[in-house]
């Protein structure tokens, strides 16, 4: 500043130049426009930072509207799938229904057949024949009937198959309180092709008993034993007090349909049988069954 004329001089490269007040130099201008630089370079790179977000929130918003649809179509897909699942089972069980009812109308027809016939038969043996085949049908009839009752698990209890095979019989051969049945049997649990020669088996068992054993007013005693010692090995013993087998009478060497039936089904059982007899006569048959056993059955009568 110059005292004596009262300016205030700004020194340039140019030199002093006189400025009234004050008066901007070339340096300040150039620190304006440095200024305005940095705004719009700050400026523009918060624009790009909101198109990038911009950006950035469409495809989130993409992606959501994608995971949507696809959300979506598997809803729709596992509706179709869940419905076209039930009208296959429902389908399967109408088809399952309807072969158990026209089986069991066919047993029925056979054992109405059957008990036609017997009030037209006269000679001993052909009345003997349809008997026979009445309580074979029965016992078909019984596994079938417990089969259709059980339809879900598709397996037979056979102690209870035991002892209403019993009933049936004893009311059929009208023997009433004459002869007396103690049944001592694990619950067996086991599939048609096991259940239906089973069933068969007692039935010839019991049959032959009821039949031959015990002839006129007689009285006697039955006892039927299911056991095992683990889960897959079984024994069935079936014995009786009766007069037992005739003099001289070789039961394996033996021709008859029963005898036939027993070795033939305890065969297809993949088990074997054997007979004794001291002061009973006792049929026993070990064979194997895959279904586990569960609790325990006792009965007599």
């Amino acid at each position: 500043m110059n005292t004596k004329t009262g300016f205030l001089f700004i020194t340039t490269s140019g030199g002093p130049t006189g400025i009234p007040g004050i008066k901007m130099s070339s340096g300040i201008c150039l620190i304006s426009r440095q200024s305005n630089t940095y705004i719009t370079s700050g400026l523009l790179l918060l624009f790009a930072l909101l198109v990038l977000l911009l950006f950035w929130n469409y495809l989130l918003n993409r992606l959501r509207s994608t995971d949507r649809i696809n959300i979506e179509s598997l809803k729709t897909e596992n509706e179709k799938l869940g419905y076209s699942i039930k009208k296959l089972t429902e389908r399967n069980e109408y088809v399952e229904s309807e072969m158990h009812h026209r089986i069991k109308n066919n047993l029925q027809i056979l054992s109405s057949l059957i008990n036609g016939q017997l009030s037209f038969a006269n000679d001993k043996n052909g009345l003997e024949i349809l008997y026979q085949t009445k309580y074979r049908l029965f016992a078909l009839s019984l596994v079938h009937q417990k089969l259709f009752q059980h339809a879900s698990s598709a397996v037979i209890e056979m102690s209870c198959c035991i002892k209403e095979l019993a009933d049936f019989l004893i009311d059929e051969f009208n023997c009433g309180k004459r002869v007396q049945f103690e049944m001592n049997l694990v619950s067996l649990k086991v599939d048609p092709t096991v259940a239906i020669p089973f069933a068969i088996i007692i039935n010839e068992l019991i049959t032959n008993s009821l039949k031959f054993a015990f002839p006129g007013e007689r009285e006697g005693f039955v006892k039927i034993t299911l056991s095992s010692e683990d889960n897959l090995n079984y024994r069935l013993v079936y014995s009786d007090d009766g007069i037992g087998l005739p003099k001289g009478f070789d039961f394996y060497s033996s021709k008859t349909l029963g005898k036939t039936l027993i070795a033939g089904l305890s065969k297809q059982m993949k088990g074997r049988f054997e007979i004794t007899q001291k002061d009973e006569l006792e049929i026993a048959i070990d064979f194997k069954a895959t279904i586990k056993k569960s609790g325990h059955f006792s009965a007599g009568q």
